[in-house]
């Protein structure tokens, strides 16, 4: 890390610290003056680090949203291109996937007629990949196989539904696809019961990424009650390390740092085009910008820490295994899994646990 991005970190914490409403006019002038310098040499990625966390800052106390800089335009890349290096380039996507993919083939297959509910299934591709394991199965007991997908975005779920319901021919078991179009949180435990089949002999609850943007806590631990009492054999989950939706402001920008901060030396890891590395970096920058940029009651990227969905989980009747399974691969790009956690798996850089993935019965 480099001078630059030390001192102006540095300033940016002491100014976060009395955001947003006890700057002074000096200190306004100083984040002025640190946008201007992150300017200077954006191909810097310290430089680059420092942009996105003054713009959102700047957005915080204005209101408004800048143009994004005509330097940065030149990055925008296909979004099926971007998923594509999330999943196959980004390690930390990668080997999150391919662990709560084995953990959830390792379950179902032990299963006759189970029912795979993914919250936030978007267009689908993970449970593409966990059919696609299981029809590899060895020893796979499935004969049908219900996949209930729960999705806010109209579509997406088409896709998800299409993708899926295609794929169906090549599979040496049955499927059926239940499309769901609704935000988790607004989905009663009446309404999850009435989206199983009237025979299963199991439900496991897949949410990859998905639960950290409900709004309220008490709202997540409805959700959390909600499928313990439906009842799932296991609800796996899988979710960033680091508390944002802690509402002060410098405590917040601090936990952003230290998250962000650690996904972009990754990515600068990356043997990935230019383009492609700046794609990424623009990628979770939107992400800081709703974390820093916007008012509470519009922010949508809160992330819990570890520890707050281990609480959660506890609160709620689940308990927390460490289920042993095959791992694919233990290491990529700079990343790996750490498998020596009591409790959960974990993906790891510079020995910090980034992502945690739990298995919850």
């Amino acid at each position: 890390m480099n001078a630059m991005k030390i001192n102006s970190l540095s300033a940016l914490q002491t100014l976060a610290l009395r955001m947003p409403g006890a700057l002074t006019d000096s200190d306004r002038d100083l984040l002025e003056e640190l946008y201007e310098q992150s300017l200077e040499n954006l191909d810097d990625s310290a430089n680059l680090f420092t942009y996105m966390l003054v713009t959102a800052m700047r957005r915080r106390l204005t209101g408004v949203q800048a143009a994004e800089h005509i330097y940065l335009q030149r990055f925008e890349i296909p979004q099926i291109r971007l998923f594509e290096l999330l999943i196959q380039q980004f390690p930390l996507a990668n080997l999150s996937q391919q662990c709560t993919n084995a953990l959830l083939i390792d379950g179902l297959s032990r299963h006759q007629e189970p029912v795979l509910m993914d919250i936030g299934v978007g267009t689908g591709m993970q449970v593409v990949n966990i059919l696609n394991g299981l029809a590899q199965h060895p020893t796979s007991a499935i004969r049908h196989l219900t996949i209930v997908g729960i999705e806010p975005f109209e579509d997406a779920l088409a896709s998800a539904q299409e993708t899926i319901s295609g794929l169906g021919a090549s599979l040496p078991f049955t499927i059926s696809f239940v499309a769901k179009q609704a935000f988790i949180e607004q989905v009663s435990l009446a309404d999850l019961q009435q989206s199983l089949p009237s025979r299963h002999d199991g439900v496991y609850a897949n949410a990859s990424f998905a639960l950290h943007h409900i709004q309220r806590a008490e709202a997540r631990k409805q959700v959390f009650t909600n499928l313990k009492e439906l009842p799932v054999q296991a609800l796996v989950l899988s979710e960033p390390n680091s508390d944002h939706y802690e509402p002060n402001y410098g405590k917040r920008f601090r936990n952003c740092v230290n998250h962000y901060g650690a996904l972009f030396n990754l990515i600068d890891q990356l043997s990935i085009a230019d383009k492609e590395r700046a794609a990424l970096k623009l990628f979770f920058g939107r992400e800081i910008n709703d974390v820093l940029g916007n008012p509470e009651g519009q922010r949508v990227e809160k992330h819990y820490a570890t520890q707050q969905w281990v609480d959660l989980f506890r609160e709620t009747g689940f308990q927390l295994h460490k289920r042993p399974v095959h791992l694919p691969a233990l290491a990529l790009n700079g990343a790996h899994i750490f498998t020596n956690l009591p409790d959960r798996y974990a993906t790891a850089f510079q020995g910090e646990e980034i992502t945690s993935l739990f298995w919850a019965e």
